[in-house]
């Protein structure tokens, strides 16, 4: 994805998030019956899936782009296979991130505003997420084969 509209989501997401958390905390808190069921072991077998099949997709996009080097006989494309090994980095931080997340948050938040933080953050990791799945599905969307 483009990193100036990663950026502005995320930053759009933050102020979103900001302005509720101050002003209407039970959005986000766990009033929300939605989000009190869902950040919790939902949202580590949410995010385990994404990242489970995420990976295989970006282990495979690897391979072919090798196939592709080989044929060529040299490594075109080290900037694409960066990016796909990145975004798979970035994937399995996230799901560490979830995981603290869903074992820090019944012992830090004790308050809606806490609550609120914690799901925030739990729908920041989802986004970034969203994010680089976008960013692996245009990689092997633009990949055209080499004959």
């Amino acid at each position: 994805m483009n990193v100036t509209i990663g950026s502005c989501v995320m930053i759009g997401w933050l102020v979103i998030s900001t302005c509720v958390v101050i002003c209407a905390p039970q959005i986000l808190s766990d009033d929300n019956a939605f989000l009190k069921g869902f950040v919790n072991h939902e949202f580590l077998g949410f995010m385990g899936v994404i990242v489970t099949i995420t990976l295989a997709s970006a282990g495979n996009l690897i391979i072919e782009l090798n196939k592709m080097s080989e044929k060529i006989g040299k490594d075109v494309f080290p900037k694409t296979k960066r990016s796909v090994k990145d975004s798979a980095y970035y994937l399995i931080a996230f799901l560490v991130m979830s995981v603290f997340l869903v074992i820090l948050k019944p012992v830090l938040t004790n308050t809606p505003q806490g609550e609120a933080i914690a799901n925030s953050l739990a729908i920041a990791l989802i986004l970034a997420s969203i994010m680089a799945l976008t960013d692996l599905t245009r990689t092997a969307f633009n990949l055209e084969p080499i004959n």
